[in-house]
């Protein structure tokens, strides 16, 4: 337990999905053991008072808000954690959504493809500049939230 500390003291992480649930649970029992983090979420506010509470802990936190469907703002999360921090040792890339719970035939077309490009393509535009990052630093490792409805069976009104 000891070396693991040690290890993450030096390390810098993304956290996207930071402003509740598991990401900032994620950020906060990481910061305990000395990470540094960027955090990322839409919320601005709630993300300013996660960076305060890492923060009275004595860790390091800054915040980026925005979206994840934006790539521009998967590349301002990860110069953010150069700028801040020197280098990029991993992420978690946690942002999720659920929306239109129902039937197919109920869904609208414009939900689908929010959903789709919240929980799938953020992760391919996060990844994208991400490993650059990891590869200038000798490597590092990118971890993704999934739920379990996607690698068991299926939960009605569920598709999305």
């Amino acid at each position: 337990m000891e070396r693991q500390q040690t290890e993450l003291k030096i390390k810098t992480i993304i956290v996207t999905g930071a402003s509740s649930g598991i990401g900032a649970a994620t950020a906060l029992l990481l910061a305990s053991k000395g990470a540094n983090f960027v955090l990322g979420a839409r919320r601005k506010p709630v993300l300013d008072q996660l960076v305060a509470q890492i923060t009275r802990r004595n860790g390091n936190a800054v915040c980026v808000a925005g979206d994840v469907r934006d790539e521009t703002y998967a590349e301002a999360l990860v110069q953010c954690a150069e700028d801040n921090f020197g280098c990029l040792d991993g992420a978690f890339n946690n942002a999720g959504i659920i929306r239109d719970v129902g039937p197919i035939p109920e869904m609208k077309t414009s939900s689908w493809h929010e959903i789709m490009a919240v929980n799938l393509s953020s992760g391919f535009c996060a990844t994208k500049h991400q490993i650059p990052a990891l590869r200038k630093k000798g490597g590092g490792s990118i971890l993704f939230t999934s739920s379990f409805v996607g690698y068991t069976v299926g939960l009605p009104g569920m598709s999305a």
